[in-house]
Parts: structure tokens; sequence; C-alpha cells
């Protein structure tokens, strides 16, 4: 049960990388980075388990908020670029600079 929880983790945060750099939409990138680091706290999580250890939880729990504050700033940004370009594409980012 140990090995599949840890490919499924890998599988998980391979797909995210794989998002990161084959689309060119801000939610794809921002789905692609909650897939890695689910990935990675489901590793965490694995490994809390089998050893005991409380700083995994600790991990867990600053990886989460770090989570809930890159979506909170992606979809401000998705929202922002929404509004005044009308697209959802990266390269239209640039006229957020302004």
């Amino acid at each position: 049960m140990f090995w599949i929880l840890i490919y499924s983790a890998l599988l998980i945060s391979s797909l995210g990388i794989f998002m990161l750099l084959s689309k060119k939409h801000i939610l794809s990138l921002l789905i692609g980075i909650e897939l890695i680091l689910n990935g990675i706290n489901l590793i965490f999580i694995v490994l809390a388990k089998s050893h005991q250890s409380y700083l995994a939880d600790i991990l867990i729990m600053f990886i989460l908020v770090i989570t809930a504050c890159e979506v909170a700033v992606g979809l401000a940004i998705f929202i922002l670029n929404q509004r005044l370009n009308k697209t959802i594409d990266i390269g239209d980012l640039k006229a957020l600079k302004d």
C-alpha cells in the first residue's frame, strides 16, 4: 500500500509538471501548480504515517497554507486579466504591468 500511494503521488506531480509545461492558459497553470503541491502533500502524508513523525504534519500544514495563498493570488490575476484583456492567455499578461 505504501508504494501504491508513493507512485500515485509521483503520477499526480508529473501530471502537474506536464500541465505547467504544455498549457498557455492561466487556469491550466494554476491547476498544474495545485497538482504538484497535492502530490508533494500526499508524499508527506504517506511518509508521516509510516514513520510516525510530527514534522511531516507541520510541513503538510505549511504547504496547504502556501497552496491557499497561491490560489487567492492566481485567481485575482485571472479575474483582472479577464476584465482588462477579455482573454485567459498567458501572452496578454504583459498588459497588466501598466
